[in-house]
């Protein structure tokens, strides 16, 4: 039992629903269960939100009206507006918590990317999709609601208050020494205040190149960019390095990604520069939020951090 009522789900998007299943996901979702729906105006997916949506919401959850976080539909819109293949949404139940969006073609991609022989998508495609999103302006910084509206006046100013909370939550699970967290607070957050973008960009954030993805198996190509719930308005390297914290933390010889194809469809991207540094430390705490504290990578992510702070 899916325990969704069709008659009203047929109200909702004005077609007889004829079946209702659970979707098949490789890894499952954070934020919502999904469902596969059957009607008489062709197959739809019901998504219902459960919990707080947004990843970087939970940094601040006194500035978040969690009504406004349900479809995405600004985000949504925005990219389709410049051809990246995102869900259409029939119909939405905010009192429910109800998306139903028209299915695309292809299927799921597993985000276990350690289990991939190579990418299974075209990496120079989603570099074309990613740059795509990148041009798009939202309104402001940080976490983007329902309606496209940010949280924060400034990317710096957005910066400093999610390193503050990371390094706040690290510190009282006791998954980081107190004079790191010290030394983090008096030499890294000063530098991120500096940081001056001009103007915000779309970044997705939710699939980095490894999940939320839907493809073509034959042809390797993309045919959907799903869940737009951690969408930021932000600076594109902070994207890009979560992209390579991903893909190449474990050494330049993985195998699941090929940055230089990648950027033959996104663009050349400068690494060396001073801001994508300040940005690593976010990988690393954020995972120190919630991972074993005294485990062993916790231990490593501590040693990155030191060494971060060192060079």
């Amino acid at each position: 039992m899916t325990g969704i009522d069709k008659e009203e789900l047929s109200r909702l998007v004005g077609a007889r629903v004829h079946a209702v299943l659970p979707e098949q996901f490789p890894s499952g979702g954070l934020h919502s269960r999904v469902f596969a729906c059957e009607s008489s105006a062709g197959e739809m997916v019901l998504r219902v939100c459960e919990g707080k949506q947004g990843f970087y919401t939970h940094y601040f959850p006194e500035r978040v009206n969690w009504d406004d976080w349900m479809d995405q539909q600004w985000a949504i819109g925005a990219a389709r507006s410049v051809g990246v293949p995102a869900p259409e949404i029939i119909a939405s139940d905010r009192q429910k918590r109800w998306v139903v969006m028209k299915r695309l073609p292809g299927v799921p991609l597993d985000a276990r990317y350690e289990n991939w022989r190579a990418c299974p998508y075209d990496e120079r495609e989603f570099g074309v999709m990613l740059q795509r999103l990148h041009s798009l302006t939202p309104s402001g910084w940080g976490p983007i609601n329902d309606w496209g509206q940010a949280l924060f006046g400034t990317w710096a100013e957005f910066l400093t208050q999610a390193a503050r909370s990371a390094i706040q939550t690290a510190r009282e699970r006791r998954a980081i020494p107190i004079t790191l967290a010290e030394r983090l607070e008096m030499n890294w957050m000063p530098a991120l205040a500096e940081i001056n973008v001009e103007k915000p960009s779309l970044l997705h954030m939710e699939s980095l190149g490894f999940s939320n993805i839907m493809y073509d198996q034959n042809s390797c190509r993309i045919t959907g960019l799903l869940d737009y719930e951690d969408c930021l308005g932000g600076d594109p390297l902070f994207e890009l390095v979560w992209m390579r914290y991903y893909f190449e933390h474990d050494g330049a010889d993985q195998r699941y990604f090929s940055f230089m194809r990648f950027e033959s469809g996104y663009g050349r991207i400068t690494w060396e520069e001073r801001t994508p540094n300040l940005y690593w430390p976010f990988p690393y705490l954020d995972k120190l939020r919630w991972i074993q504290p005294d485990g062993d990578r916790a231990k490593s992510y501590v040693a990155r951090l030191w060494s971060i702070l060192e060079n």
